[in-house]
């Protein structure tokens, strides 16, 4: 009889437990301890034994080194891992940041997971404890295997389909299981949320608890699937014509999709979104306070959107400020340094200028007005995300209030006396009078899931992280309608949730443009929400888009006015300073696009292991 301590369940996967627990040698066992069939004799035990595999999620996207930094959102202020992922310097043997617990993204971790998954699916069945109980665990398994496998395939192509338990006895054939083809890896993740589906047909937002698999999480993520599928990333024919290594790559099976043809494709997304958005189980997408706010008003609303939960989430992980989690540490890891923060993860100027302005237009460093005042008259999102010099913050803590006590960001540097041309270094700078050395290179903070708890950026906070959202399907729908041609059907939904933030109807009648519109709505949309890094890699926008091959940030000075006298403080004061506005290349980073980046390898340990793997191309060579 097998054993191990009721201590131990909710921290360790128990497929491990039970690989590491030795025979019993009595016909008893302490009442601290539970064997594998108890598991399925209890329901509080099944739960806790699926709360461990929820548990891969850990802190989400709310680590102190996020995923934005890995793409052309933000710069990692503290370098790490990130140098390598950006730089294309990834290999078999160094996956950069995708290595790390934090990614997410672990091969080991995900497979782990998937076995725990299986062991639910071949087991719950049996288990002695309610139906009610043992369909939603079943369905939850089903579910979480779909998205461990599609993780998994966006970041790899095909990958092996373990889909049992692994017993001692079958272990090394286990381990040895080939990559499956892309086409069968989304054709079991497909099954697996049909099945999930089924049985969880009656869960809801309102009935489930947070953070639990519902039916519309089921559907949505169907959503994404097919749209990672129908990309152009997956179709042979368009991503051989755009990338070498692709055309020459021997075993194409592994990274394209064949089933259908492109319309085909497009079509299945449109069908699968417009089922989720005809019946939302209720769940709905912002408006943001609705009709007839300011812009100041609508910025307040959206930023307040991100700091709760709300109908727009569907698959979510939920932090609260009692349990000290990373994930409750946002405000800490990428606050201002002025504010006894790390300002870790910094918005880069690329992703900055991708906000339009007030009226819809883009922004433009070219044309002079922009560029004399780029912070002003900006879209409401701009406001909601962006900590910019000048920005009204909150009151800094009392041993910086002294130097600075207006809570404005202060990323520039002044001129205090107009008889010097020295300059004083803005509180939130690298040489400013905060936690220096925690400051930004970019010139710029995160204000975005910002909330300091009583005002203060070290305290842990109540925070949700959303890996779905219903806003996520409409715009997969969009998506689908532009690449099908279906342009009027397109603008209407993209004009529907622009008007939510202000932002004019989009009229163009051009195909081309509209992609370029949505893609630079979903950026701004989606911001700091593992979105970008998969979507400039299945629309195979990588090489072109200029984060990704340079690093800019920008550089402020403020100029006393003529007559103005001698200043004891700086502060943002437009009557008394004149701003000069400069975008300057950072060499924190040597960004540049490798086309092998637009998959990671497969770790040289997880080859030598199984030598049915096959190296993804540009790896290992």
């Amino acid at each position: 009889m097998k054993k191990y301590s009721l201590h131990f369940i909710v921290l360790l996967s128990i497929s491990t437990l039970l690989a590491a627990c030795n025979a019993d040698f009595m016909d008893t066992k302490p009442q601290t301890e539970i064997t594998a069939d108890d598991i399925w004799k209890e329901a509080s035990l099944a739960k806790a034994y699926m709360y461990d595999i929820y548990f891969t999620f850990q802190d989400a996207g709310f680590t102190e080194e996020l995923q934005a930094s890995a793409a052309d959102e933000s710069l990692f202020t503290h370098g790490r891992e990130f140098r390598e992922t950006n730089s294309g310097a990834v290999t078999d043997v160094n996956l950069g940041w995708f290595a790390k617990t934090q990614s997410g993204h672990q091969w080991a971790r995900l497979y782990r997971n998937i076995r725990s998954c299986n062991d639910f699916i071949e087991n719950v069945d049996a288990a002695t404890f309610d139906e009610n109980n043992k369909m939603q665990l079943k369905g939850e398994a089903y579910f979480l295997r779909a998205y461990f496998y599609h993780r998994l395939t966006r970041a790899h192509g095909g990958v092996p389909l373990q889909l049992r338990v692994t017993q001692l006895d079958d272990a090394q054939e286990d381990l040895l299981i080939p990559r499956a083809s892309y086409d069968d890896c989304i054709a079991q993740i497909l099954s697996d949320l049909d099945e999930a589906a089924i049985l969880l047909k009656d869960r809801t937002f309102a009935n489930t608890d947070k953070g639990r698999a519902t039916l519309a999480a089921v559907k949505a993520l169907k959503v994404r699937v097919l749209t990672d599928a129908a990309s152009d990333l997956h179709d042979e024919a368009t991503a051989t014509a755009k990338t070498p290594i692709f055309a020459v790559y021997a075993n194409k099976e592994l990274l394209f999709y064949t089933k259908g043809s492109r319309t085909e494709r497009w079509n299945a997304v449109k069908i699968a979104a417009k089922d989720l958005m005809n019946n939302p189980l209720g769940h709905a997408i912002p408006t943001f306070g609705g009709s007839g706010l300011t812009n100041e008003a609508k910025a307040e609303q959206i930023w307040s959107f991100f700091t709760k939960d709300g109908p727009d989430h569907i698959f979510s992980r939920y932090f609260i400020d009692t349990k000290q989690e990373s994930g409750g540490r946002m405000p800490l890891f990428n606050g201002p340094s002025g504010y006894h923060a790390w300002g870790g993860n910094t918005p880069v100027q690329d992703a900055v200028d991708a906000f339009a302005m007030a009226d819809g237009s883009k922004f433009n460093w070219s044309n002079p007005a922009h560029a004399a005042a780029p912070y002003k008259n900006r879209e409401a999102r701009f406001y909601a995300t962006i900590m910019y010099d000048g920005m009204q913050w909150i009151q800094r803590p009392s041993d910086y209030a002294a130097e600075e006590p207006t809570g404005r960001i202060q990323t520039g540097y002044y001129q205090l006396d107009p008889a010097s041309n020295d300059l004083y270094a803005g509180m939130d700078t690298r040489e400013g009078g905060g936690e220096n050395w925690n400051a930004t290179y970019t010139g710029y903070y995160l204000k975005k899931f910002i909330n300091p708890a009583k005002g203060d950026h070290r305290n842990y906070i109540n925070a949700v992280f959303p890996f779905i959202r219903l806003s996520e399907v409409y715009y997969d729908y969009i998506e689908a309608c532009i690449e099908l041609g279906e342009l009027d059907e397109a603008k209407q939904y993209l004009n529907e949730i622009r008007a939510h933030v202000n932002l004019p109807a989009v009229t163009t009648v051009d195909k081309a443009e509209l992609r370029r519109i949505y893609q630079n709505e979903r950026r701004i949309e989606f911001f700091f929400e593992e979105h970008r890094y998969w979507d400039v890699r299945r629309w195979m926008i990588a090489p072109q888009a200029p984060g990704l091959n340079s690093l800019n940030g920008i550089k402020i000075t403020g100029m006393l006015k003529a007559g103005v006298p001698k200043q004891e403080k700086a502060t943002y004061d437009e009557s008394k300073w004149t701003y000069q506005y400069r975008v300057v290349p950072l060499l924190q980073e040597n960004r540049k696009w490798v086309d092998k980046c637009y998959y990671l390898p497969i770790h040289r340990d997880e080859i030598q292991r199984n030598l049915n793997l096959i190296q993804n191309p540009g790896y290992g060579e």
